[in-house]
């Protein structure tokens, strides 16, 4: 396999880890138990693209307090500025172009978002902040979300994995 395959395949893997707490507890526990199994956590490191102090660290927190120890803490920083609800009803607004809630603009940008998210939900935004949501919205439609245009279809697993 290519350097750039591998690369995609890590990004995939992180990308859908981070979807939920209990993914995350599921890559941490098979982490654990690859280091458990024999194989050095430099090693494991490497295979997934995480740093050897990491593995360590979840390997350490499942010897003191077994696969508790690999759960995310309930709080896990800043509570959102937008609750669930509020970010569905963003993403079923953000499929409708700008103009049809009365901003002057043929597609979505920060600065539309911000605007949009001020005068609609009273929330205040940073430029920055609303270009990330904007991107978090277009991978979550476009890759998460398996939408299927005219030039993608669908492909099982085993059959896009190479064995060479």
């Amino acid at each position: 396999m290519e350097t750039t395959e591998i690369a995609a395949l890590r990004n995939a893997v992180r990308q859908h880890v981070s979807a939920s707490r209990e993914q995350r507890f599921c890559y941490r526990a098979l982490c654990v138990l690859l280091i458990a199994e024999g194989h050095k956590p430099n090693q494991v490191a490497e295979w997934l693209g995480e740093h050897t102090r990491t593995l360590e660290r979840w390997r350490k927190r499942f010897v003191d307090n077994g696969l508790n120890g690999l759960m995310d803490e309930t709080s896990p920083g800043r509570p959102p500025k937008l609750s669930t609800a509020e970010w569905n009803r963003l993403k079923l607004e953000l499929e409708q172009p700008p103009g049809a809630y009365g901003l002057d603009a043929k597609k979505w940008q920060g600065k539309t978002l911000q605007q949009h998210l001020a005068e609609r939900y009273g929330i205040e935004f940073s430029l920055r902040q609303c270009q990330r949501l904007l991107k978090q919205y277009r991978q979550r439609t476009t890759t998460l979300g398996y939408k299927s245009t005219a030039t993608r279809s669908y492909t099982p697993a085993a059959e896009r994995v190479s064995t060479e």
